[in-house]
Order: C-alpha cells, then structure tokens, then sequence
C-alpha cells in the first residue's frame, strides 16, 4: 500500500512539473519572439467586404456601447454589414433596435436577427448569421468588446495573403483595476495572450481565435466545416479544425482590444468552467485525429498541452491531499531523498510558474516590478479554482452535456460602494464547501510539517491554503469593489 501511495504520489509530482516545465519552456519561446507584430504581405488595391457579428444574449449595461465603438469603425461603408445576432430575452433587443436606428440613418448597413431559440448557443447564433452575411471576412465582438476604431484597417491586409484564415488581436481590460480578483483575472488573461499565444504563433504551432477580436476569411469557415455547437468552446474547436486543414494564423500583440472581466468571484467561476470544460471537450473530440494527422511532432505535442492544460489542476488538489501522508511517511526516510527528490519537483512546479508570469509583467508593465508582488497570491487564488476545474474534467469524462452561461457583463452599471461583504448564501454549494474543507485540512498540514521540522512542503502548501480560503470566502460574500481608479 505504502509503494502504491508513493508511486501516486511521485507521478503527480513528476507530472505537475512537466506541465510547469511545459509554461516555462513558453516564456522562453516568447523571449526569442520579439515584440514586434509581423507585417502585411502586401496591401489591398481594392478593399474587401466585411461583416461584423455581434452575438449578444441579455446584453442591457453593454448593448449600446458595443454598438456605437463597432459603427464608429473605419471602413468604407459600402463594403461594411453589422449583424446584431441577439437572441436575448430582456431589453436588449429594445435598447438594440433604438441604437441600430441610428446606425442605419448615418448609411451604415445594420442587420438585426433574431432566433426562435438559441439551438446551439453562441455557435449557433454565429452559424445562422453566415447564412445572410454579405462579407468576404468576418469579425466578430462579444458583448463588452470596445473596438478600437482602425481595428478593421489594421488587420484587413493580413488576408492579401491567400493562405492566412484568421487574424486574431490580443485582447485588454478596461476594468482591472477594480479590486484584487480583477488584477488577478488580468494577469492571467496576459498570460495566456503574451506568452501562450506568442509562443505558439512564433514558432509555426498551432494556436486559436478567442471567440472575439478577431477576423475569420469565410472560406476558411466554410472549408473548415462551419461552426460546430458541441463542445463550449466552439472558437478553440474551429480554430484546431482550420489550421489542420492548412489554413494559416496571425496573431497581433502590439495592440489590444478592451474587454470586461468578471466582477464576481461567481462570474468568473462559471467563465472558467466554461473554458476548462471546453477545451476539454476538444481535446476528447479532435486530439486523436491530431495525432494520426500528418503534422510536424511539436504541433502533437503542443496540442496536447494546450487542450489538456486543465488536467494540472487534478494534480493539484491531489498533491494538496496527499502532502500530508506523503509527510508522515517520509518521518522514517532519510531527509536526503526529500531533499534531492521531492523539493526540486516542487521548485519545478512552482518556479515555472512564477518565472512564467514574471515575463508577462516585464512584457507588458513599466511598473513590472511593483507588480509581481502579487504572484504568491495569484498563484494561490489560480490554485484555488482547481474544483472548478475538477467538475469540468468529471463531466467530460462522463459526457455530460450542460449549457453555454453567458459571463454577466455591467459595462459603467456595477454598482459602486464600499467594498463591505454581502453574504451570499452558499453555504449550501458542494464546490464551496469542497474549497472550505480543503484549506482547513492544508491549515492540519501546515501545522504538523512545523510541528515536525519539516519545512520543505511549507511555502506550497501556503500558497495553496490562501488560494481555498480566498475563493471560498469570494464565493460565499459577494464582494462589491467599487470603481475603478
């Protein structure tokens, strides 16, 4: 029994840190990237059509603004169609329709379609726009997206060349400011567009359009199989399914694109799950034709890593579990192989990690310094989420299906105050619960590793316990941040 819990143990170590050494070895790729955007092939003569797709779903705090920041776009009207894909069931269709009028007197030609219901959720909505869409390329903004008005004329040029499928611009914020769970979401979102996506654009590997800010070739669409409503993530899936079919990417980081994170903890619970169980969801449908695909063996391998990422936060929670045996036993060990084994896999672990999003900051930030402060509790709060993530993988394995859940969006309209707790009433949430528990049985086994001079498991499971403890307290008080300064 005691081999088979210390082979258990050993592999989830071993496998934490290859998948820390996996985000390490990205941020080095980064660093040899450069910063600079690749330019154009050539230049339009003529330009091409394009339509803009909004796919909103209850949309009343952003609606208007979304609306006014897409027809102040520039581009010669002629050669441009905006699609309102609403299929909402508050008022905004109502506050659409009044700001759509506008448009229309300006000469901008605006489409409004509306659904019987929303089959196949934000795929769906998108599939049945293509069917009256005007455009050569389409672009395509969630909700609380602020274009920035050359964003057409910046990325059009990209598709003089007749192989690329899709430009995609990273993606800002325009709330980070708001409390800690904002910076947080901020700095995760960084990563994964200045060092993820980087890493693999640079280096020919396959990377994916983010469902918004970007511009798809409708060819390459249609030659891709369309919109698939399968998985939650319908962007990452149509973006494997495209570049397998030989069309190339773009990505472009000099620039960004605003867009709203999640107020709540709650929000951003239901956002991450969504994602994990996506990407998931991918994984189980495409990896195996990945794999047998004629494909150079790094574009495998970094597919693999990319859509099964989330499998780390298993690890996780069982390294959080199995730390306290795993101490116990080691009481009649000699501290050596702790030493020798143990802590560098845990440095691994942890230290690609950190060293990951220090590169992000210095990328991004003037002031990178003062703001890697925040990592230990980043990495605790980021940890923390791992039930989130648990509950996608459990699903995915039993193929549950569940419905796309829209991440609420307030724009200007988040109530402002002082930042008092007001207490939710989720006490009854199994996940909640689970995010309780654990951080009182990681509190046990901090005290015994004291209690028995055994130090070396300490800072991990500190940071662990933080990052419990804050999701949990989140979760269970809805935390009113108040504006932004």
């Amino acid at each position: 029994m005691r081999m088979l819990f210390f082979f258990m143990y050993y592999a989830a170590l071993i496998f934490s840190a290859v998948y820390g050494l996996h985000r390490l070895l990205l941020a080095v790729m980064t660093l040899f990237a450069g910063s600079a955007d690749p330019r154009p092939k050539g230049q339009w003569d003529a330009l091409p059509s394009v339509t803009v797709q909004l796919p909103v779903y209850n949309e009343e705090s952003v609606i208007e603004r979304l609306l006014v920041a897409v027809g102040n776009l520039d581009y010669p009207r002629h050669l441009f169609q905006i699609q309102v894909l609403d299929d909402s069931t508050d008022g905004t269709t109502e506050l659409a329709s009044g700001k759509i009028e506008e448009l229309r007197l300006k000469g901008i030609d605006v489409e409004l379609l509306r659904r019987k219901d929303r089959k196949g959720y934000k795929a769906g909505a998108l599939a049945e726009g293509l069917k009256t869409a005007k455009g050569e390329y389409v672009a395509i903004f969630d909700a609380d997206f602020l274009p920035p008005s050359d964003f057409l004329l910046r990325m059009i040029h990209y598709f003089t060349d007749p192989a690329i499928g899709m430009v995609q611009m990273r993606w800002g914020h325009d709330n980070a400011g708001d409390s800690l769970l904002t910076r947080l979401q901020s700095m995760l979102i960084d990563g994964h567009f200045v060092v993820d996506q980087v890493a693999r654009y640079s280096t020919g590997r396959f990377f994916n359009f983010n469902g918004s800010a970007g511009i798809w070739r409708r060819k390459a669409i249609d030659d891709s199989g369309g919109w698939h409503a399968d998985t939650l993530s319908e962007d990452l899936d149509l973006s494997y399914r495209a570049q397998m079919k030989g069309w190339r990417f773009i990505f472009l980081s000099e620039k960004e694109v605003a867009q709203e994170l999640p107020r709540t903890m709650l929000d951003f619970k239901s956002q991450q799950f969504r994602w994990a169980k996506g990407s998931l969801e991918v994984a189980r449908k495409l990896l195996w034709t990945i794999w047998k695909a004629r494909l150079p063996l790094k574009l495998k391998i970094e597919a693999t890593f990319h859509l099964t990422n989330n499998l780390g936060y298993a690890l996780v929670v069982f390294l959080s579990l199995a730390t306290l045996p795993a101490i116990c036993m080691h009481l009649s060990y000699d501290w050596r192989r702790s030493l020798m084994l143990d802590l560098p896999l845990f440095v691994i672990g942890l230290g690609s990690v950190a060293l990951y999003f220090v590169v992000v900051q210095k990328r991004l930030y003037r002031d990178w310094i003062f703001r890697i402060g925040y990592l230990p509790f980043f990495m605790g709060a980021i940890a923390g989420l791992s039930f989130v993530h648990l509950k996608a993988i459990w699903e995915v394995i039993w193929k549950k299906k569940t419905p796309f859940i829209r991440t609420p969006k307030h724009g200007k309209n988040f109530p402002g105050g002082s930042g008092i707790p007001r207490f939710s009433r989720r006490f009854r949430d199994p996940m909640v619960i689970g995010e309780l528990l654990m951080g009182c049985y990681i509190t046990v086994t901090i005290v015994y590793a004291f209690k028995e001079h055994l130090f070396g498991a300490v800072p991990f499971m500190t940071i662990m316990g933080v990052g419990f403890f804050y999701v949990a307290f989140h979760s269970l008080f809805r935390l009113n941040p108040g504006k932004a300064g």
